[in-house]
């Protein structure tokens, strides 16, 4: 007959240790495989604007730091070509979510002064569109493509929570006007 050997105190303690870290190291595996997964499925638009909300973070004037950031996420803002796309931005779904949650997580004493900022940059930027702009834009938001674009990003602004719908009224007022100012004359 073979005797078992006793076990000590010492040795289950070692054993349970050595299980609750295989555990702990299986469910930290886990949890990391889940957000990698979750990274690489972000919208491009989402990093980029994650990039260039970065870029601008440390500039205290908000209008400058709007001005970067956009620099930073379309090209330089001299280009008229970059300021339309800056512009477009305000209605591609990605880019909507995506500034909900550069709102959400920008640092409480500047949020208000980002979203103003926004606001002030489309209302200079339709103050300041050429004839010739004035009219391609128009052309381009009120085509098909347009009307469909404008209505999906509506659809997706009144998903918003309310708070965020609110705190960001002065720049959904602002791309009313450039959108009403550039409806077609009958």
């Amino acid at each position: 007959m073979q005797v078992k050997p006793v076990k000590t105190r010492k040795s289950n303690f070692w054993r349970r240790f050595w299980q609750i870290n295989a555990v702990f190291l299986v469910v930290l595996v886990v949890a990391g495989a889940y957000v990698v997964h979750r990274i690489r499925h972000l919208p491009p638009e989402l990093m980029q604007d994650i990039r260039a909300g970065i870029a601008a973070r440390d500039i205290h004037d908000p209008d400058k730091r709007f001005e970067k950031f956009l620099e930073g996420r379309y090209g330089p803002q001299t280009d008229p070509a970059n300021r339309e796309k800056a512009f477009l931005g305000f209605f591609d779904q990605d880019h909507i979510r995506a500034m909900q949650l550069l709102v959400k997580h920008s640092p409480a004493n500047q949020r208000q002064a980002n979203i103003n900022a926004s606001a002030n940059w489309v209302e200079k930027y339709r103050e300041n569109l050429t004839p010739g702009q004035r009219a391609e834009l128009s052309a381009r938001l009120f085509s098909p493509q347009g009307n469909q674009m404008l209505k999906q990003a509506t659809a997706l602004y009144n998903t918003q929570d309310v708070y965020y719908r609110d705190q960001t009224t002065p720049v959904i007022s602002q791309l009313l006007k450039t959108i009403s100012s550039l409806q077609p004359q009958h």
